[in-house]
């Protein structure tokens, strides 16, 4: 049996031994190890700066995922080479700069294959002189013309020619004043001056003495210092002029048989030049 409670030296098991009772005026025992007072709570100071810490680590990553964000995309970029884009007329083979065939493409083809204009001669001379004519040429010329790639197109019918001229100038700037001269020449009146001369084909009577009408746009990309100029008239050699009556009324000069091969030649340079356009967005730096 368990001794009774109370007994020296023999505890009750499970509980504590009291604390004697004071003598001679002493203070009591302290406390045993139940008794003690709760350890003290965590400062609300550490508490702040700890999440302060936690704070400036966390701007500190996402500042180090958008540095690193930053670079690869920097070095994704595609800087267009000035250089490059400024020689584009050396630098694109000939066959793509005057492809074999061109116009619009056929949306019910199950190949893409373009119908319209086709190539029928590239001049191996690239001079500015032998290229353009009259005051369009003088004009180029005074902008320091570079070069003067030349190639003839023949419409689907065969009733119409087309010398385009792909015009290289050392200042892209100058296109502008390019434009305003041959608009100039065109809307003169009885306008028998035009700004290209004719590359002549085998078995067609395509000469200077056909050119009926003419017109030019810049190509728009980045550094480049490109313009197209086209000249257009009949195959057959004949001469464009008055249109007797009643044809010749209106009041879009349809007395001169000249407005339709403007146009024409107009919309040839400007698919030449989305062409071209299309080709400088391919350059790699």
């Amino acid at each position: 049996m368990y001794p009774p409670q109370g007994q020296p030296g023999t505890p009750y098991r499970g509980s504590q031994p009291s604390a004697p009772p004071p003598q001679n005026g002493q203070a009591p025992y302290p406390p045993g190890p139940q008794e003690s007072q709760a350890a003290p709570r965590r400062g609300i100071g550490r508490i702040v700066a700890g999440t302060l810490v936690a704070g400036i680590g966390l701007v500190v990553a996402l500042g180090g995922g958008t540095i690193v964000a930053r670079a690869v995309a920097n070095s994704e970029q595609e800087i267009i080479s000035k250089e490059y884009m400024r020689n584009l007329w050396r630098n694109v083979p000939v066959e793509t700069v005057f492809p074999a065939s061109i116009g619009v493409r056929d949306p019910d083809a199950t190949v893409s294959v373009e119908k319209g204009w086709t190539r029928a001669a590239i001049s191996q001379d690239t001079s500015c002189k032998a290229a353009l004519s009259g005051r369009f040429a003088a004009a180029a010329t005074r902008h320091g013309c570079v070069a003067a790639l030349r190639a003839t197109y023949l419409d689907p019918g065969g009733g119409t020619a087309a010398t385009a001229v792909v015009l290289a100038l050392p200042n892209e700037n100058d296109r502008s004043d390019l434009t305003d001269v041959l608009t100039r020449t065109q809307d003169d009146e009885g306008g028998a001056e035009q700004a290209v001369h004719a590359l002549g084909v085998p078995g067609v009577r395509w000469k200077d003495g056909a050119r009926a009408g003419s017109g030019g746009i810049s190509v728009f990309a980045p550094y480049a210092t490109l313009f197209v100029v086209v000249t257009s008239g009949p195959v057959d050699g004949r001469v464009a002029g008055h249109v007797p009556q009643p044809w010749g009324k209106g009041q879009f000069k349809q007395q001169e048989d000249r407005e339709p091969w403007k146009m024409t030649a107009y919309g040839l340079a400007q698919t030449l030049s989305t062409r071209l356009k299309t080709e400088a967005e391919k350059v790699r730096p």
